[in-house]
């Protein structure tokens, strides 16, 4: 089945370890959601739809904001974690934004990094514009390339250093880094029946640890690009691993046990 590599990756790894620390991840990526939302500008009643919407961060602030919100997320961990969230103009769904049809159009779709993770982005993208009014908005903010994204990598490429033998990644493959290139992902709409996409860059600052070193590597060796890769090690390489990750690291740590990175995303807005 399409997707199904990503649907048993978040219910069975990630998913967890995001809803284990989901506040932190709430503050953490605070910047970014204050993008997408100001961005969608919901009006009081309009139907919204939130895609990969995670623990429910972004659907939650829309629905404040006066919005009837539907979120969904292929995995049903994350699903579980939201459900704290849930009000009456609120609801989360375990359902593949590939396949999901409401049961009545939406006034936008939104995202926050759900929508890089998809088999064939191109049919999935299809059947979200399906799920739109005539007219309707498209709105998702997903990552620059990676050497825009020190926060990411300098975990990732620590790591990496301990496996030798790995193959260099397919760039377009489903993942964090997927729609990096902008002439990508505007083929990718275009083809799927969006037209007026517009891409805007936003340089964003992301808070590791407020806490020190040890409590920023504990994090990234749990989220993130790096802590995938560790699942490719024993436990004797990921002990090594999380000693590299420390060391690279620690020049970000300030004196106040703060350890803030640069990241940078693109907001992106179509029209179906």
């Amino acid at each position: 089945m399409p997707n199904d590599d990503q649907r048993e990756y978040w219910n069975e790894e990630a998913g967890p370890k995001w809803v284990e620390h989901q506040a932190r991840l709430d503050v953490m990526l605070a910047p970014v959601d204050s993008i997408l939302v100001d961005a969608a500008a919901p009006h009081p009643g309009e139907r919204m739809l939130d895609i990969g919407c995670g623990t429910g961060a972004v659907s939650e602030q829309l629905a404040e904001q006066g919005a009837a919100v539907t979120g969904i997320d292929l995995a049903e961990t994350m699903i579980a974690g939201a459900q704290f969230r849930v009000k009456e103009n609120l609801a989360f769904h375990a359902a593949d934004a590939s396949k999901f049809r409401g049961d009545a159009p939406y006034a936008a779709a939104v995202s926050r990094f759900g929508v890089m993770f998809f088999d064939d982005p191109c049919a999935a993208f299809v059947n979200i514009h399906a799920n739109l009014e005539p007219n309707g908005r498209l709105l998702f903010v997903c990552w620059q390339a990676p050497d825009q994204n020190p926060w990411a990598m300098v975990p990732a490429k620590a790591v990496m250093l301990l496996l030798a033998d790995a193959p260099r990644p397919d760039p377009h493959a489903p993942g964090p880094f997927a729609f990096a290139d902008p002439g990508r992902v505007t083929d990718i709409l275009s083809k799927a029946g969006f037209r007026d996409v517009s891409i805007a860059g936003h340089e964003i600052p992301i808070l590791l640890s407020s806490t020190g070193l040890d409590d920023a590597t504990d994090f990234a060796c749990q989220i993130g690009p790096g802590s995938r890769a560790m699942t490719e090690l024993d436990e004797t390489g990921r002990e090594k691993a999380r000693g590299a990750i420390r060391e690279a690291l620690s020049p970000y740590a300030d004196a106040n046990g703060s350890l803030a990175m640069d990241g940078a995303v693109w907001l992106i807005t179509a029209r179906a």
